[in-house]
């Protein structure tokens, strides 16, 4: 790459004056003369256009015409999805990936792939949908719509951190409802937390206190109560209020007792069914 012009600059003390002689001031014109030559052979400029730019080539050691990236002479970036035509960004838009933790790009060649997992969407609307909607889960199931607004979830999990889900109309289950249990320990207190399970079962070896907590107003929970082989074991509930007050477990050796608890929001109103049998 030619410099110019602190390294080459020529001296004007031999053509300051008329009386300077034109001999001694011949080498600082074809110093010149050189730096001249060597900026036309830098810059490659032929038939500019209005709104282009000069561009240094490495590959020649020269400025030559180019689009200006940021001027009005360049067209809209067209950004194009699997399941869109498109959508245009001009020239100093902005472009904008939402989500939350764990989106991660990757580019190659002229694509750009978004990644991210199910919870990475916190919030998602079909409205009308005709087609099939990938699950937000595994990618193993799907919603579709019938357009009537009923909604079908095939081989599709729907998974809340932290908050809820609310459904707002009827729910009907065609095969069947599920709901999780979670096993206590026997101990003199036994803690039950309703955040763990709707359903928690015991085998009492021991006499006991059921402590209950993290239960939410509408909230229902199950106790089931198993006498171990000895039997005689009791039961009391702190804070949970029976018809006609506290009430007396089943004693026989593997009896089974049924504790219910409602929660309004100020009272956990509980229901006991005993003595199990077939």
């Amino acid at each position: 790459m030619a410099t110019w012009p602190s390294g080459t600059k020529a001296s004007t003390a031999n053509l300051d004056a008329g009386t300077d002689s034109p001999r001694l001031a011949r080498a600082d014109i074809k110093q010149n003369v050189d730096n001249v030559n060597a900026i036309i052979d830098m810059f490659n400029i032929d038939g500019p256009t209005n709104g282009q730019i000069l561009k240094y080539n490495t590959s020649n050691a020269r400025f030559e015409l180019d689009t200006d990236a940021t001027g009005s002479a360049v067209s809209a970036t067209t950004f194009v999805g699997d399941d869109s035509t498109g959508t245009a960004v001009n020239p100093g838009e902005t472009f904008k990936i939402a989500g939350a933790t764990g989106i991660t790009t990757a580019v190659s060649g002229d694509t750009l792939t978004i990644t991210g997992t199910a919870q990475d969407f916190a919030y998602a609307s079909l409205t009308g949908a005709p087609t099939t909607v990938s699950s937000f889960t595994n990618d193993a199931g799907y919603i579709t719509d019938d357009g009537n607004g009923d909604l079908t979830i095939t081989n599709s999990t729907i998974q809340s951190s932290g908050d809820t889900i609310d459904l707002d109309d009827i729910v009907r289950f065609n095969v069947g409802y599920k709901e999780d249990i979670n096993s206590l320990t026997s101990s003199a207190s036994i803690s039950v937390d309703a955040s763990t399970a709707p359903v928690h079962t015991v085998t009492l070896a021991t006499n006991a206190t059921f402590t209950i907590s993290n239960m939410v107003a509408g909230q229902s929970i199950m106790i089931i109560i198993t006498q171990d082989g000895t039997g005689t074991r009791t039961g009391t509930f702190s804070s949970v209020k029976f018809p006609g007050g506290a009430p007396t477990l089943s004693t026989g050796a593997g009896d089974i007792d049924v504790i219910s608890v409602f929660y309004d929001g100020t009272n956990y109103l509980g229901n006991i069914a005993q003595d199990f049998t077939t």
